[in-house]
């Protein structure tokens, strides 16, 4: 999983692994980067023995203000792509979601960063 941090090179300044423990398939692993515009991102993904998953990454300013958060936590059933869902900062209800692992997560900063630089 790690290499796909390797393979969007170009999207962090730095990053660094807080935590990561590997037993057969099952791992649990923690990550906090600062993305090229000095924004933030923390991650957490988890995949347990018996094949589930539970993640939350958080992206946040430089400063360190609320951006977005995609998590698959089971406490909002009524959205659409339920477990998997996204807090938008103002908003008190989350959306749905198809940003459900870390590559597809890595694709969207980059695009949005792309899209940043192209608006700004």
């Amino acid at each position: 999983m790690l290499y796909l941090f390797d393979a969007h090179a170009a999207l962090f300044r730095s990053w660094r692994v807080v935590s990561y423990e590997q037993e057969g398939e099952a791992y649990a692993l923690q990550v906090m980067a600062v993305l090229r515009d000095g924004s933030r991102l923390e991650l957490r993904d988890y995949l347990f023995a018996d094949g589930s998953r539970k993640y939350a990454y958080q992206w946040m300013t430089a400063e360190g203000v609320f951006r977005q958060r995609w998590d698959n936590a089971p406490h909002w059933p009524d959205v659409a792509t339920a477990p998997h869902h996204v807090h938008l900062a103002g908003q008190q209800t989350p959306e749905p979601s198809t940003i459900t692992n870390l590559e597809d997560l890595l694709q969207f900063l980059q695009e949005s960063l792309e899209a940043a630089t192209a608006d700004g």
